[in-house]
């Protein structure tokens, strides 16, 4: 074999072909541990975002996770900071749409089409089941217009169906419903006041009336005010109306029942 048979491949091929090719693995390398640095951290889609603790942020896009937050004042473990509890009361008098009964209340500020209030919604459900006589259940309305463009709407609908005593039958059906995200289509609106029994026309007055959508956005206001930046957004109260603890996000079910069980 002669001399020039044994060079090397890289010896033999051009100086400038022999750069092209090193930029080019160099760039095709970086690319690809690029997109294993971002495949492990996590990536953004437009919609709503989870706030570290399964829920919905205000004005954010949202992000993919399985948070596992903390109930207690400690740092949730899945990241970020600890809730702070606001201080003040909300007075009991206030409260409307009121389930259950007993000496706790979880003040609950939420979105209809929030997919992580469709999970919450059921959490408290079994809250009310498993402490019955001990916890009650109010909602109030923390529409993120912003993501979710039907959501005031939605949330004028069941203050309609409130004035109608109405409010649960009809806030289950839409949570039962929609697929979150915007998905409910309007005439739904329509379809579940006829199944719950409303009467049409004080239903369709009242969603028209700019009243009703002044109590969606007082709500909403008091929420924020006690901190809530995103949904669900839930406070616990004692008989009082003192606040005790804050829930910031769709926290799961022993999570809920653990913090409920220090104030009973």
């Amino acid at each position: 074999m002669s001399e020039s048979e044994q060079k090397s491949f890289f010896e033999q091929i051009p100086a400038k072909f022999a750069f092209a090719f090193g930029i080019v693995s160099a760039t095709a390398l970086f690319s690809v541990l690029a997109l294993v640095l971002i495949l492990s951290k996590g990536f953004s889609l437009p919609g709503t975002a989870q706030n570290g603790n399964g829920g919905a942020v205000l004005g954010a896009t949202d992000t993919t996770g399985d948070p596992t937050p903390s109930p207690t004042d400690t740092a949730p473990s899945g990241g970020g900071t600890a809730p702070t509890v606001p201080s003040g009361t909300i007075e009991p008098k206030t409260l409307t749409n009121v389930r259950g009964t007993g000496k706790l209340t979880v003040v609950e500020y939420s979105d209809f089409e929030c997919p992580f209030c469709k999970q919450f919604h059921a959490t408290l459900q079994q809250v009310l089941k498993d402490f019955d006589g001990k916890v009650r259940w109010s909602y109030k309305h923390l529409p993120l217009e912003s993501l979710h463009s039907k959501a005031l709407r939605e949330s004028m609908a069941s203050e309609c169906a409130a004035k109608q005593d109405k409010f649960w039958e009809y806030a289950d059906q839409i949570f039962t419903k929609t697929s979150s995200n915007d998905s409910l289509p309007d005439e739904e609106l329509f379809t579940i006041a006829d199944a719950v029994g409303l009467d049409r026309k004080a239903f369709d007055a009242c969603l028209a009336n700019e009243e009703t959508k002044t109590k969606v956005q007082a709500d909403a206001a008091e929420a924020q005010k006690l901190g809530g930046t995103g949904t669900p957004y839930s406070v616990i109260i004692d008989e009082k109306g003192k606040i005790l603890n804050v829930i910031p996000g769709a926290y799961p079910y022993a999570q809920v029942s653990s913090v409920i069980q220090k104030y009973l």
